[in-house]
């Protein structure tokens, strides 16, 4: 079996040998921004919108001296049509972009001569659907841990980043109590803002809720279901949400690009709603898969 292959700085290279400098400012301070989307049936979906929202990303962040969008369009097409070669025909990849400043120059022994580049990765891996199956028919069980969200003040939610020790610390403090919880963080004024993974709604009298834009990032997916939502004949509304709302709605769910509709059935021990996958989450879930093209 030929090896998986990944992107990084202008050239494609086995993905065993895709290393980062230990003085790369995406493992020195953490500053990275990034993008994830998946394959349908073995090609990239949303790229558009996906490198839109990296473009948001690094005029927020101001760094310069990127690879064209047209290279960028390219190394996603490379590495997710060879590395689709080695999966199954039913299995699709997550493909991963990332963008850091490039190298500290303090910590570089001379090595790298001012101005630097900023480093720029994309690989991809295969989704986990065997591990997401049970959690479509059983839902995933949310907790709001200790933790809080970071302030719009303090970090712009507009940018898609991988400053993400506050999430560690959360799902680790969740999974200490729930090897399959998932933690939904609350932001400073206590209303709950998202996952670490994805955008948060929930269904009450046949209308659908999601945290607004304040301090939450914006979804491709959230977009893509609220759409799909109105068409079907939904209200929806941007809104501050406590965790009282959603305790007590008839429904919950986690949009993402990759999983694109999880259920959530439980939070903070207590049942959502029935405690079971609601009719209006698996109607935008098999809508939205639709639209996209994949197999209900």
């Amino acid at each position: 079996m030929a090896d998986p292959i990944a992107y990084l700085n202008g050239k494609l290279l086995p993905y065993r040998e895709a290393f980062l400098p230990v003085y790369d400012l995406g493992l020195v301070q953490g500053a990275t921004v990034t993008e994830r989307l998946r394959t349908v049936r073995h090609q990239p979906a949303l790229v558009k919108e996906h490198l839109d929202r990296l473009e948001q990303s690094l005029d927020l962040v101001g760094w310069s001296a990127l690879p064209t969008r047209r290279e960028l369009e390219q190394a996603i097409a490379d590495v997710a049509a060879h590395n689709a070669t080695l999966i199954g025909p039913d299995d699709d990849l997550s493909v991963v972009l990332f963008v850091t400043p490039g190298p500290f120059f303090p910590d570089v022994w001379g090595l790298v001569e001012p101005p630097g580049q900023p480093t720029v990765c994309v690989h991809a891996t295969p989704l986990p659907q065997s591990c997401w199956e049970p959690l479509y028919r059983e839902g995933v069980h949310l907790y709001t841990p200790e933790i809080r969200h970071i302030p719009p003040e303090c970090l712009d939610p507009r940018i898609k980043q991988r400053s993400r020790l506050s999430w560690h610390l959360a799902d680790r403090q969740v999974r200490a109590q729930d090897p399959l919880g998932m933690a939904l963080l609350l932001d400073m004024q206590g209303y709950v803002t998202e996952t670490n993974s994805g955008n948060l709604f929930v269904v009450s009298a046949n209308r659908l809720y999601t945290p607004t834009a304040r301090n939450t990032l914006g979804g491709i997916t959230q977009q893509a279901v609220m759409e799909l939502a109105r068409e079907a004949g939904l209200e929806v509304q941007r809104v501050d949400l406590t965790i009282q709302d959603v305790i007590e709605a008839d429904e919950a769910f986690l949009t993402s690009s990759t999983y694109l509709v999880m259920p959530a059935t439980r939070c903070n021990g207590q049942n959502i709603g029935t405690g079971l996958v609601g009719e209006v989450t698996t109607q935008l879930g098999q809508l939205l898969r639709a639209r996209l093209g994949i197999p209900l």
